[in-house]
């Protein structure tokens, strides 16, 4: 099969790069893959995939495939502004116009204006579809479409190499902030936290996750945190394996708090979008919601607990069975028709 990925691509931010590689080892090998993305080349080169520009290359990439998958990440939603959602939901409708099976898959929803929700039921309805949270499979029921449920892809990535790093003790390794770029309020509590958490004399390092939008973040912390070394990844692999060697991860970025999900270590969220909120819940990590208690953060960045791993073991669970719905739904010539499929059974 010719499948067409879509999905917010080659833009640097290294959680959906992330997720774009969970969906390639599971899929590569077994179908022609083509991604639509911002910097072709550097996808290519990364993924080691076809790629073209998501604009430029996107109509004579939908003539040629089988499959769209429209996913996974946030891609939905018109928070941040309208033309992604337009974008999104137009290649969807460009894919059912040319005859293409389209597959929703791996996606968060929202948040969403009242305009948003109304094409979002326009244009779903009858695509099978899969969300990586169960609060936007209950968005979709509450508009009449069904989804199943899966997990962020990034929780199928494996990174044998970490199995040979030595890592210290995550309680004397150091204790990781992870900023997220547009909520500066929240870079202010990491900051607040780091200070109180330096002058006991942990040690503490920084990472940005997208270099565009997280670094004035991370400049913010270094000026107002003693000591904070900076730490940086080129990639999704090298931000594993750094994530891998901290005690204890603090984080406003979602792959963040995945990527450590994924590294096996201790990791607590500042919230500031639902599928933040929901990843948490489902991993049963520490939550910090708006406004932020400083001393409760305190406390748990000096205990440092770790999820349970029965949690992780199910979200992982249900990425793998994700793939595998997946896979029966590019071929199913049923997806063409509007049928769901068969549901999501870890």
């Amino acid at each position: 099969m010719k499948l067409l990925l879509s999905g917010y691509y080659g833009f640097g931010n290294i959680g959906d790069e992330a997720i774009l590689a969970g969906i390639l080892t599971s899929l590569k090998g077994r179908h022609e893959i083509t991604v639509l993305s911002n910097d072709p080349r550097s996808t290519s080169y990364l993924h080691k995939v076809k790629a073209v520009h998501r604009y430029l290359g996107a109509l004579k990439a939908l003539f040629e495939c089988d499959v769209l998958i429209s996913g996974g990440g946030g891609l939905l939603q018109d928070a941040t502004s309208r033309r992604s959602l337009i974008y999104y939901l137009g290649l969807i409708r460009w894919a059912r116009k040319l005859g293409k099976r389209t597959i929703i898959f791996g996606q968060s929803l929202g948040p969403l204006s009242n305009q948003g929700l109304k094409a979002i039921q326009r244009e779903l309805r009858g695509i099978p579809t899969a969300v990586r949270d169960i609060q936007s499979r209950k968005l979709l029921a509450d508009l009449g479409i069904h989804a199943e449920l899966t997990a962020d892809s990034a929780l199928l990535l494996f990174n044998p190499l970490l199995k040979n790093i030595a890592r210290p003790s995550s309680q004397i390794s150091p204790i990781l902030l992870v900023p997220r770029g547009g909520h500066s309020d929240l870079t202010e509590v990491l900051a607040a936290v780091g200070s109180k958490l330096a002058a006991d004399g942990i040690p503490l390092a920084t990472l940005a996750l997208h270099s565009k939008q997280d670094t004035p973040e991370v400049v913010l912390l270094r000026e107002q945190v003693p000591n904070l070394a900076l730490w940086s990844a080129n990639n999704h692999w090298e931000a594993l394996n750094k994530i891998s060697s901290a005690g204890f991860i603090i984080s406003t970025r979602l792959h963040g708090l995945i990527l450590a999900a994924v590294a096996n270590r201790g990791f607590a969220g500042l919230v500031y979008d639902p599928k933040v909120a929901g990843f948490l819940s489902e991993a049963g990590a520490p939550a910090f919601h708006r406004p932020i208690d400083l001393d409760s953060l305190l406390l748990l960045a000096h205990n440092r607990p770790k999820p349970l791993p029965e949690n992780l073991s199910t979200l992982t669970q249900r990425a793998h069975a994700g793939i595998r719905w997946l896979e029966k739904m590019i071929s199913a010539p049923s997806t063409t028709r509007g049928d769901k499929g068969p549901s999501i059974v870890p």
